[in-house]
């Protein structure tokens, strides 16, 4: 199993010397997607209908604005570099702190030259369809057996998520200087920069945030991150067993990480060789 890792945001100019990666592609029998969480309803169209939407997920319960729920210090922060990167945007003022947060980095990568978006992840994906190699989904499936009532409870429950929205700010205030240097470093294949990079980052404190928070129990889950982990590693040990070669992608601190995925491969007795530098 050959496995890619891949790191966002990139260089927006980046022009990415893929042809490596694709032949590796084109010889195996199926593709590994990244890691991530689906929710859905077991159930029929009629109660999928009462899913609510994005744009209702998106804001604060109650109608509150980002003024009425974060601390008075935390809303001065957000205002003065909601003024520097978003301007006279709106929409954010009544979005949970979690995607106000997302809205914010988005607007500053722009401004660095970085781009946050899918099109390492689609390239790769994309190759595979050219070469007619299955692409196989690893996502941890979240099925909700009561709709109505998750609903009713998302609409009820704040995503305790000012933590996040705190550290988004705070790497913004030091102008993304880990961001750019992770991106320049994973654009030239500087895998020991790499390593000091991410050696450094503290567990993410939006996952975290999202595994504990009253948004999230209301959902009956837990230890999403786990659960996710572990559908991939499920996905990859099974693909080890049936494929003579088999590609995967994952984010690039996990594939880095002393704990990461691959920690978990190798418990179960799987030889991990790491790329030379």
């Amino acid at each position: 199993m050959w496995v890619l890792g891949l790191t966002s945001p990139v260089p927006k100019n980046m022009q990415w010397k893929s042809a490596d990666v694709e032949r590796q592609i084109a010889a195996s029998q199926a593709l590994l997607k990244l890691p991530s969480l689906e929710i859905g309803v077991r159930t029929s169209f009629y109660r999928s209908s009462m899913m609510p939407s994005p744009r209702e997920l998106e804001k604060n319960p109650n109608q509150r604005s980002l003024q009425d729920v974060l601390t008075p210090d935390l809303y001065q922060h957000w205002t003065v570099l909601k003024a520097r990167y978003l301007g006279e945007n709106r929409r954010v003022d009544h979005m949970r702190p979690i995607l106000a947060g997302r809205e914010l980095y988005e607007a500053a990568l722009k401004h660095y030259g970085l781009v946050d978006d899918y099109d390492l992840e689609n390239i790769v994906y994309k190759t595979a369809s050219r070469h007619e190699v299955t692409s196989v989904s690893t996502s941890y499936r979240l099925l909700l057996k009561d709709p109505r009532e998750a609903v009713r409870s998302l609409n009820d429950k704040s995503m305790d998520d000012q933590h996040c929205l705190s550290q988004v700010m705070d790497a913004l205030d030091q102008g993304l200087a880990q961001t750019t240097a992770r991106a320049n470093a994973w654009a030239t294949g500087d895998i020991d920069t790499l390593r000091s990079i991410l050696s450094n980052v503290q567990q993410d404190s939006c996952i975290s945030t999202l595994d504990t928070s009253p948004f999230v129990m209301a959902l009956g889950v837990n230890d999403i991150e786990s659960r996710v982990r572990k559908s991939w590693i499920d996905s990859a040990e099974h693909a080890l067993d049936k494929n003579t070669q088999t590609f995967a992608v994952l984010p690039m601190h996990e594939l880095l990480a002393p704990d990461g995925y691959m920690s978990s491969l190798q418990a179960d007795g799987c030889i991990v060789q790491a790329p030379n530098p």
